[in-house]
């Protein structure tokens, strides 16, 4: 069947990330040419590791690969505590990342003795290349990360910090995987900037990088790419959302989420929805958001408002950590 040009290009023009591979090294840190990054001049997006001060990013205790459902092959890297601990983050990046550049996110979570893991979901840094399904097949990637953890460490307790689409394939696992979350003992988790429904954030990117000439189409093309997904892939994105996947009357664990309310790429209002329905529905109060009135950059709130970042989201933490391990 025939389906747009534009359909194709663009889903194309997000698998490859706008970059090309010019040098692929053995850890996973390959060489990029990406036009989008390189025209990307702010002083708040670039490096936010260095920015805060995290200069052990390049240098992990362990880099390791372990296959996702389907085979794939899934890049990871470990960074111990300084302190022993049993304690363990999972950081998961967004779109056109890597688990190199989430760390920023993670990292100030040492501090009350947490072990931090990260890794490139597929067609992402050192991982094998696939489609970009926007947290469907990501939530495979997900899982296969949290089974090698706790198969190869102890592990007492484990939360989940994810932005952007990492955010988006948390609330996917933990409203949909309630026996490997028990397994896990996955107590909380953060989310970032998160979408709340993968065919809205599609046509809102489609609204974003399409023609003018193409205005008012968006639907049309959205279509035609949710057969794609379909037809070629083996990947259904109709019904990929929060909506459809939170039930009432079920207690997930608790999750934190941050937005800044100028974010172009993802909309703040979703993960005011998010936390709002989660506790309406789970008649409780244990999930928050924080909304930067004055925040400008899609998953940055931590750049740009740092000690108020840490400071609630290290409060969120010690408050559903296990019992008994709350740090001082």
């Amino acid at each position: 069947m025939g389906y747009s040009n534009l359909a194709r290009a663009l889903i194309s023009m997000w698998n490859s990330h706008f970059s090309k591979t010019i040098f692929e090294r053995q850890d996973g840190t390959n060489l990029k040419l990406n036009i989008i990054k390189m025209f990307d001049l702010s002083p708040i997006t670039r490096n936010s590791n260095k920015k805060l001060g995290i200069l052990q990013y390049k240098t992990p205790n362990v880099s390791f690969m372990v296959p996702s459902k389907d085979g794939t092959k899934i890049a990871g890297s470990i960074w111990l505590n300084d302190r022993p601990s049993n304690k363990w983050i999972i950081g998961v990046h967004g779109f056109n990342s890597d688990r190199f550049s989430v760390l920023y996110l993670t990292w100030h979570y040492r501090e009350l003795g947490y072990n931090v893991l990260t890794f490139d979901f597929r067609n992402h840094g050192g991982s094998e290349v696939d489609v970009v399904t926007w947290g469907f097949k990501e939530k495979w990637d997900l899982i296969a990360i949290i089974n090698w953890l706790i198969s190869s460490y102890q592990v007492d307790e484990m939360g989940l910090v994810g932005t952007s689409m990492g955010a988006f394939t948390i609330n996917h696992l933990a409203l949909s995987e309630p026996e490997l979350i028990k397994q896990a003992n996955i107590r909380w988790a953060i989310a970032d900037s998160a979408y709340m429904s993968v065919p809205e954030l599609l046509e809102r990117m489609i609204n974003n990088n399409a023609p003018k000439m193409f205005e008012g189409y968006a639907r049309e093309v959205l279509k035609d790419m949710m057969a794609i997904y379909r037809e070629e892939y083996g990947v259904n994105l109709e019904h990929l959302a929060f909506l459809d996947l939170i039930k009432p009357d079920t207690e997930y664990i608790p999750i934190l989420y941050f937005h800044n309310r100028r974010d172009r790429i993802t909309d703040h209002l979703d993960s005011f929805r998010m936390s709002d329905l989660k506790n309406n529905l789970e008649d409780s109060n244990r999930n928050e958001v924080v909304i930067y009135d004055k925040g400008y950059h899609h998953t940055k709130s931590i750049i740009e408002f740092g000690e108020n970042y840490r400071e609630i989201s290290l409060k969120f933490v010690k408050k559903n950590q296990v019992p008994g391990k709350k740090s001082k």
